[in-house]
């Protein structure tokens, strides 16, 4: 007579072999997916990476030189500089275009901005100063300025600086409004008033006015921030 099994239980598979018989253990088991030497290589490059960057903040780096490799492309920017960002992204950066250019050679890198203190910032020669942050790393460099009419200040203009045409602050416009008011003689006249931290003007709608085109204080400060977060001294990595 034969001994039954008992109920519910099933008897294990065979573990498969190969035509040696030994069991081929670099076969992914079902259901787990192999891990792709390309993305495994970009990890360990955006691990050297990072590193790289945070020594350069940990040395005091303020600015950052874009395209080093192109001599006549080579731009200063301040760290917070907004088109600076995709540069230090350093996972978004890795497109699906560079990681076949990496497959294929596997010494390709994307060049990384070159993180430098002030002092060496000072000393740079044929390097651009970015329109976007104005560096200004020398104090003689003049300010980009926008010109636009009055009527055209807005609500997304609080926060930047009114000046003159030459580029002497005015202080920080606080708010704008386009209003009806009597003149001396009695004559109703449209005028754009507009306040700063210094002094409230008023001018005509057509009238030309100048601003510093350059982040506000408070965007400014954000994306340094954000910038230590991720790459400053006693941060871990955020990526």
């Amino acid at each position: 007579m034969t001994r039954s099994e008992p109920a519910g239980r099933v008897r294990p598979a065979p573990v498969p072999q190969d035509a040696a018989g030994i069991v081929d253990l670099l076969t992914p088991a079902r259901g787990v997916t192999a891990v792709d030497p390309v993305d495994a290589l970009v990890e360990q490059i955006i691990a050297e990476e990072y590193d790289e960057l945070r020594q350069a903040f940990a040395e005091g780096a303020e600015f950052a030189v874009t395209h080093m490799e192109t001599p006549s492309e080579r731009m200063l920017h301040r760290l917070e500089c907004a088109s600076l960002e995709p540069h230090l992204d350093l996972r978004a950066r890795w497109s699906a275009g560079h990681r076949r250019r990496l497959h294929d050679d596997r010494t390709y890198r994307l060049p990384l901005p070159a993180l430098v203190t002030r002092e060496s910032a000072r000393g740079l020669s044929g390097v651009r100063s970015c329109k976007v942050c104005w560096p200004n790393v020398h104090g003689t460099e003049a300010r980009p300025l926008r010109k636009l009419q009055a009527r055209g200040i807005r609500s997304h203009h609080i926060g930047h600086v009114l000046s003159t045409d030459d580029g002497l602050s005015l202080g920080t416009i606080v708010r704008s409004a386009q209003q009806t008011e009597a003149d001396l003689f009695g004559e109703r006249r449209e005028v754009v008033e507009i306040v700063t931290t210094a002094r409230t003007m008023q001018y005509s709608p057509s009238d030309h006015v100048f601003i510093w085109d350059l982040p506000t204080d408070e965007e400014a400060i954000r994306r340094k921030t954000q910038l230590f977060e991720r790459f400053g001294p006693g941060f871990a990595p955020t990526f």
